[in-house]
C-alpha cells in the first residue's frame, strides 16, 4: 500500500509540473496571445510621466491593441530630441509639439521626411513662472522695467526641451526682448530651486493644462507666511506668431491660464501632434491607418485627461 501511495504522489507531481505556469486565467492567456501577435511600434514621447507618454500613448493603445498594434513609449529629453530622432531615422513615430516639428521640418536636412498623422491631440500651453513678489504681471513689463545693462535670467528646460524651442521662437519674433533675455538650460526642479533662491528671474515651460509640475507651482507655499512662492505672468503671443500656420492650421493660439475679477493671465499655446516618418507612413499604410484611427477615437479621452477645454481645437482653425 505505501508503494501505491508513493506512486500516486509521484504521478500527481508530474501532472502539476506539466501544467503551464504562465496564464492563470483565460483573460491572461488571451492577453498574452494578443501581445505575441501584435506589432510593436516605439513612440518617442518625452519624459515618461508627461502627458505624451503617460496619457496619449496609453489612450491610443486602448484602441490599437485589438487591431494588433502596440505602441511602446520611448523616453526622450523632449520634443526637440524626439523630432531630431525622426529626422535621423532613429525612431518612426513621435508625439511632439507642433511648433517644434514645424521649425525642424523646415530645415533642408529634414524637409519632406515627416508628416503629421491625424488631428491635434491636446494643447501645450506656455507657463512663465516668477516669484510671487514680482511686481509685474506681464513678461513684457519685466523686460521694460529692467535697469540699463541688466538681463533677464530665464530657464526654459534642459537641452532638447520644447519649452526652450518655443521661447527662442518667441524671442526671434520680439527682437526687443531677445537682446536682454539670457536662457539657462535648467530642468524644472533645478529651475524652480534657483528661482526661489533668486538665481533666476523666471522659468518658462510648455506643458499640458493639468501637468503635475504646474500643480506643484500653484501649491508651493512659504512655510512661514503660508503664501504662494510662485505665480504666472502674462506671455500672450504677438500677432506675428498668431499668423503663423502649419499643416493647414494656426500654429499658435492664445490660452487663458488663470482668470481673475478684473484681468486674466494669458499665454501662448501650440498643439501636441503625432509625427511619423513619411517613408514609414508610405511603407506601412495599414499600420499607419490603424494608429491614426485609434488616435481619432481616443481624442475626447486624451483631451479630457490632459485638461483641455472641450472646444480647444477651434483656437487653431485656419484664420
Amino acid at each position: 500500500m505505501p508503494h501505491v501511495f508513493r506512486l500516486g504522489l509521484a504521478l500527481a507531481a508530474i501532472f502539476l509540473l506539466a501544467e503551464p505556469c504562465g496564464a492563470q486565467s483565460l483573460s491572461d492567456r488571451r492577453a498574452s496571445k494578443e501581445a505575441a501577435q501584435s506589432v510593436e511600434v516605439e513612440v518617442a514621447c518625452g519624459k515618461l510621466d508627461k502627458e505624451n507618454c503617460a496619457i496619449v500613448v496609453p489612450e491610443i493603445n486602448t484602441k490599437t491593441l485589438s487591431n494588433g498594434v502596440r505602441l511602446k513609449p520611448l523616453e526622450s529629453k523632449g520634443s526637440v530630441e524626439s523630432v531630431n530622432g525622426l529626422c535621423d531615422g532613429d525612431v518612426q513615430v513621435a508625439v511632439v509639439q507642433a511648433d517644434v516639428l514645424a521649425q525642424r521640418a523646415s530645415k533642408p536636412d529634414c524637409a519632406g521626411k515627416i508628416v503629421v498623422l491625424g488631428s491635434p491631440l491636446y494643447p501645450y500651453q506656455g507657463f512663465m513662472v516668477v516669484r510671487e513678489e514680482t511686481r509685474e504681471d506681464r513678461f513684457g513689463e519685466m523686460v521694460g522695467h529692467l535697469k540699463q545693462g541688466a538681463v533677464l535670467r530665464v530657464a526654459a528646460g534642459g537641452s532638447g526641451s520644447g519649452g526652450e524651442a518655443t521661447l527662442r521662437t518667441i524671442l526671434v519674433h520680439a527682437p526687443e526682448w531677445k537682446q536682454i533675455a539670457d536662457i539657462a538650460p535648467d530642468g524644472s526642479a533645478t529651475a524652480l530651486n534657483k528661482l526661489r533662491d533668486r538665481e533666476l528671474d523666471a522659468f518658462f515651460v510648455m506643458d499640458g493644462p493639468h501637468s503635475p509640475l504646474l500643480q506643484d507651482v500653484r501649491e508651493t507655499v512659504d512655510p512661514k507666511s503660508k503664501k504662494r512662492v510662485f505665480k504666472f505672468v502674462d506671455m500672450r503671443p504677438s500677432q506675428k506668431l498668431l499668423d503663423l500656420q502649419f499643416n493647414g492650421r494656426a500654429l499658435y493660439s492664445t490660452a487663458t491660464l488663470e482668470s481673475g475679477w478684473f484681468s486674466a493671465i494669458k499665454s501662448i499655446a501650440t498643439p501636441a501632434v503625432i509625427a511619423i516618418r513619411d517613408d514609414y507612413y508610405r511603407a506601412q499604410p495599414n499600420l499607419s491607418a490603424k494608429i491614426r484611427q485609434a488616435a481619432e477615437d481616443a481624442l475626447p479621452s486624451i483631451a479630457a485627461k490632459a485638461g483641455a477645454l472641450p472646444n480647444w481645437r477651434q483656437d487653431f482653425e485656419r484664420r
